[in-house]
């Protein structure tokens, strides 16, 4: 009893603290009343103010949402989010829709509607600029600028008056900052965080921070809680909740979410908390010796005289949280650094790699980069693809780099010893080595700065010497208090540091290197596994194949390797026949990542990554089939699919009513339908065109698009919800050029022409001799033989048309938007260069563009969902084939724009068509939606005009009919602007 009672004690003193803690302010009955059961407060928040209140995949985060969390834990009170845009939030709180509002400022003239609670925060307001802007010292340098803010912001009516700056009002911070990217505006005022972050997040590199933003009247953006006035109670209560809030707790809140990136202006410098031991070793240690390396771009390098690069930037910074200075020590060699930290001569080595040897004198860190490495050999040299070929090979590697000293110890290899990456490099180029194996980025970064002719990159290659490198800090081992204080300072660091610091050195847009930002729990997932297994099939070109070799082509096999390059991850592959035996090899744990799965598949132990691929779905059939646009059309008959295939699952699980027949291979699938045992075969586009053609199959079409929409997807164990994650981070991180390099090689299928039936010209070459044989005997089977020629000289004529028309297919499939049927992008550029011909040789002769964007069309999805905007799009691109005249060529612009290409027209027709399109819009109600309405720009062509001029001018007078109220059309003239 005793023993029980000494172990229920301390819990039963947790749980009171914890109660007490749960509430712990004092509650008067009005507010008690509003804590009871099935009480609820709604608070109206913003779903872009990164990083205060945001949305991400679904869920409400950021500053506000842990603090809301915080006061129901204090108060016992239940708070509902209620997301939204500032201005709606705003209308709301007046109309008493809602009970409170987050984030708002106080302002004299809405204290009718708004009781406030103290701030909780106070954040500056700033001005960004384009980086050609200049110096901006205070609102004089605003004047004669085009300025954007937000709807309805506090300061809106103060800078109004000042009618030399010009202004524009957008409805959220991505909008406003996009605008500025895009040149639309010489400046935007915004709060510091959000401005930081949407520059960040897209990669804005041409905009900077000029300073913060002052007004005589107004300061800094004060945020509180605004309550409606008819509900008092609920101020005092939310004004409690904040004051019971513990200094502690709001530093934890502010080092959560407030960045670092704010820090000049904010005043936010965190430091870490150290331990007495550790402050003395800071006191008595306050400066470390740290290597900084010469070449080794953009990572540590030396220029102007200045120690640079990621790594020297995240020693400063650790620094700074630990309270020390950083001496960093330059120009010396790898080697020599190596032996400096043998002798105590140096504290700190940046961007090294973890082995057995080098554990014996130095202490490392946990990784805080992992990045890829490639093999690059001389131009005109056969590509390294084995082992064997590298061991035939001269390489030239840093001498004491982790890769020279893994492969110079092992006699197979000739390995040359170099100064650093640059020299090695240039060892290659010169003909003195073969190759060398260095860092993706580091190399890529190189060659293009400092312009190393007759060298080749490759893509990561599965070998032992090019795996993926995990860098970390190594310590000198007399120092490991050292160690611990840096490896906390790491510790400390928030994501969106990590973040800006990675992409401000490797996320400005390289022409080879794509920015990719992995988190301290996904860097040790990817460490605490030698590789991630994949399954791909043996046979399934275009997207992938896989010999017995272990060599892996495809346009899977392209993006894995920028995948590989751009998230530094190892990878072995696990060849496999098929889609089912994947997905049983993945079930049993023989693999960690389908490499293909079709959409929407739903098993208890699946988790499928956003797409990779975009994908149709068709049928072939004969050819005296009639076109196929419908599911329903098939029901009674007998179609072909690969056996295991993922369309086979894909068909199964949403068509079971369908009669599959399986084959084992396209050869005998094709051969099936060409002799009637199946009506048609379902496959991709991709996959079916690349069947007909290189087998050169005249006997089967394309006959129907059955799912528009099928993209590739890849395919995970549900536990491995990590790799998940970091496989949809390299997706996105995948840029569009070399999306459409991989698509252009893979999936576009080659139109080629009929070869030669040798088999007909033999027939008739033989009937012409025979001809020619008995012309003198058998006069009278003359008309006979005759007819047999002309008959084989229509097969063949019909096979030709029959591949023409094919190609002409396929070529609509490619200039084709698969939502709205309208042209796309693609056929535009076509379009424009044949009208363009045409103005350039007809004197007096000019065309038109119409660039059309539905009006508030993001609200369409927030409130009715992406399947009804869907449906809005088409019904859209539906009236605008109705209106447009018969010359005019329509296609989808992108999202919710259109464009039409009207020729032989010039600026006041067009105008006035556009008028009629817009009457048009206006009077079209569209299901579950209402009305819409519409902002046209129009731009005529003129001498000297090129694709994108015409294009900027008719999205320069776009922006104008937005700016000026929407549901309307506005022109730009020639060259304006421009």
């Amino acid at each position: 009893m005793t023993a029980t009672l000494r172990w229920i004690l301390p819990f039963l003193c947790f749980a009171l603290l914890w109660a007490s803690a749960a509430r712990s302010v004092e509650l008067t009955p009005e507010e008690r009343a509003l804590t009871e059961e099935g009480q609820v407060i709604e608070v109206a928040v913003m779903y872009d103010f990164v990083p205060f209140s945001f949305v991400e995949g679904g869920t409400h985060k950021g500053f506000v949402a842990d603090l809301l969390r915080l006061i129901e834990q204090k108060t016992g009170v239940t708070l509902k989010a209620r997301i939204g845009e500032w201005g709606d939030n705003l209308n709301r709180l007046r109309q008493r829709q809602i009970d409170a509002i987050a984030d708002i400022s106080f302002k004299p003239e809405r204290t009718s509607f708004t009781l406030y609670t103290t701030p909780y925060y106070e954040i500056p307001t700033a001005v960004f600029t384009d980086k050609r802007f200049g110096e901006y010292r205070n609102l004089a340098d605003l004047s004669g600028k085009h300025v954007g803010v937000l709807r309805d912001i506090f300061y809106l009516r103060e800078l109004s008056r000042h009618e030399d700056i010009r202004i524009s009002t957008y409805d959220d911070y991505e909008q406003l900052t996009h605008a500025l990217a895009f040149g639309e505006i010489d400046a935007a005022i915004q709060n510091l965080t959000s401005g930081y972050y949407y520059v960040t997040q897209n990669a804005y590199t041409n905009v900077k921070l000029a300073g913060e933003f002052t007004l005589e009247t107004v300061g800094r953006e004060d945020l509180r809680f605004g309550v409606r006035v008819d509900r008092p109670a609920i101020q005092s209560l939310l004004q409690k909740g904040l004051d019971s809030i513990t200094p502690a707790e709001w530093q934890q809140l502010k080092d959560r979410w407030i960045s670092m990136a704010t820090g000049r202006m904010t005043d936010q410098h965190s430091t870490i908390e150290l331990t007495m031991e550790e402050r003395e070793f800071v006191k008595n240690n306050p400066v470390i010796r740290v290597h900084n390396e010469s070449n080794f771009e953009p990572y540590s390098f030396y220029e102007n005289d200045q120690p640079q690069g990621h790594s020297i930037d995240f020693m400063r910074l650790l620094a700074q949280k630990a309270g020390l200075k950083v001496r960093f020590v330059s120009e010396r060699s790898w080697h020599d650094y190596l032996q400096m930290m043998r002798s105590g001569q140096l504290d700190v080595m940046t961007n090294i790699v973890y082995s057995d040897q080098r554990a014996e004198y130095m202490l490392f860190t946990a990784p805080y980069l992992r990045l890829a490495q490639g093999i690059y050999r001389r131009q005109g040299t056969p590509a390294i693809d084995s082992l064997e070929q590298l061991q035939n090979s001269t390489l030239a590697l840093p001498k004491g780099f982790f890769t020279y000293d893994q492969l110079s110890s092992d006699e197979k290899f000739s390995v040359l010893p170099a100064r650093d990456s640059l020299e090695s490099l240039m060892m290659v180029s010169t003909g003195e080595a073969d190759a060398t194996i260095e860092i993706m980025s580091v190399a890529e970064h190189l060659l293009q700065k400092y312009a190393v002719p007759g060298v080749t990159g490759a893509n990561p290659h599965q070998l032992i010497a090019s795996e993926p490198l995990s860098l970390r800090l190594a310590v000198n081992q007399n120092k490991p208090l050292l160690r611990q204080i840096l490896q906390k300072a790491m510790d400390s660091l928030s994501e969106q540091e990590k973040r800006q610091l990675q992409f401000k050195w490797t996320g400005n847009g390289a022409e080879n290197s794509q920015y990719l930002h992995l988190t301290g729990n996904e860097l040790a997932w990817l460490e605490s596994r030698a590789a991630i297994r994949v399954c791909t099939t043996r046979n399934r070109l275009p997207y992938e194949q896989t010999t017995d070799q272990g060599d892996h082509f495809g346009a899977f096999a392209d993006l894995l390797d920028i995948i590989r390059h751009n998230a530094g991850i190892s990878v072995r592959l696990v060849p496999v026949n098929h889609f089912r035996e994947a997905l049983q090899t993945l079930n049993n744990g023989g693999c960690d990542l389908i490499s293909r799965a079709p959409p929407g598949l739903e098993l208890p132990y699946l988790s499928l990554s956003q797409p990779l691929l975009d994908s149709t779905l068709v049928i072939a059939t004969g050819l005296d089939e009639i076109y196929v646009n419908d599911f329903s059309q098939l029901h009674t008959r007998t179609l072909a699919v690969m056996e295991g295939s993922h369309v086979q699952v894909f068909l199964e699980r949403h068509h079971p009513e369908l009669n599959l027949r399986l084959y084992p291979d396209a050869s005998n699938a094709m051969d099936a339908v060409a002799s009637g045992q199946a009506f048609g075969l379902i496959d991709t586009l991709p996959a079916i065109s690349r069947m007909i053609v290189s087998r050169h199959r005249t006997d089967i079409k394309i006959s129907g698009e059955l799912v528009p929409d099928y993209p590739a997807v890849l395919a995970t164990r549900q536990e491995d919800a990590m790799l998940l994650q970091i496989m949809n981070k390299a997706i996105q991180s995948i840029s569009a050029e070399q999306f459409e390099t991989v698509s252009n090689q893979w999936l576009q299928a080659p139109v080629l022409a009929e070869p030669p039936d040798y088999r007909l010209i033999t027939q008739a070459a033989v009937a012409t001799s025979l001809l020619v044989a008995l012309i003198l005997i058998w006069n009278r089977k003359l008309s006979k033989l005759n007819a047999r020629i002309r008959e084989s000289r229509n097969q063949l004529v019909e096979a030709h048309e029959e591949l023409k028309m094919k190609n002409r297919m396929l070529e609509q499939l490619s200039t084709t938007d698969r939502l709205t049927r309208l042209k796309n992008r693609l056929h535009l550029e076509r379009v424009f260069e044949q009208q363009l011909l045409i103005a350039e040789q007809v004197e007096a002769y000019s065309f038109s563009l119409l660039l059309i964007d539905i009006d508030y069309f993001k609200r369409i999805n927030d409130r009715f969902g992406h399947h009804r905007g869907d449906a809005v799009l088409i019904d859209f691109a539906a009236v605008l084939k109705g209106t447009s005249r018969e010359q005019d060529i329509i296609a989808r612009w992108g999202g919710e724009e259109f464009m039409l290409v009207c020729p032989d027209t010039r600026l006041g027709d067009a105008v006035a068509h556009a008028q009629t399109l817009l009457y048009a819009i206006q009077q079209h109600r569209f299901a579950e939606v209402g009305y819409c309405t519409a902002s046209i720009g129009v731009a005529s062509w003129e001498p000297g005009d090129t694709y994108q001029s015409l294009c900027r001018r008719a999205d320069q007078a776009l922006y104008e009919a937005k700016r000026t109220g929407r549901n309307r059309v506005c022109q730009q003239p020639a060259h304006e602007g421009g």
